[in-house]
């Protein structure tokens, strides 16, 4: 091959997508066989992960994170939903009331109405003679 023919292939860094081997890559390749564990990959992916992995912000003039803020939306998060588990709890347990007071009452209504019905029972067999 003449020199005008060749070309210079620049490598760059990558990262195989499983071993997290560090690996130098012709970019000008589709694919390509990590030396480390033998896993094909897309040479594309390896050096998009070595780039995220590699990233650092030169220059930030300004960042504000309002944490308190943050914190203070959970706990108010968190308030509101005992406030109502407790809302409904007290709901719960005053008709469990109110149902055992009606249980109660008609259980001693069913018991007069029993009890009414033997007296008429034992006066009427007794007017009939049934225990003479």
């Amino acid at each position: 091959m003449s020199e005008n023919t060749q070309q210079s292939v620049k490598f760059v860094p990558g990262i195989c997508p499983k071993c997290g081997g560090q690996l130098q890559l012709d970019p000008s390749q589709e694919a390509a066989v990590c030396q480390y564990c033998g896993t094909p990959f897309i040479v594309d992916k390896a050096i998009q992960k070595f780039n995220i992995q590699n990233a650092h912000i030169d220059h930030v003039d300004t960042v504000n994170v309002d944490l308190k803020g943050s914190v203070d939306s959970v706990i108010g998060m968190v308030e509101r939903e005992l406030d109502k588990s407790r809302e409904d709890r007290r709901e719960n347990k005053k008709l469990q009331s109110e149902e055992s007071k009606e249980f109660i009452k008609n259980s001693w209504k069913m018991f007069a109405i029993l009890f009414a019905a033997m007296i008429v029972f034992w006066l009427l067999a007794n007017w009939l003679g049934f225990f003479n």
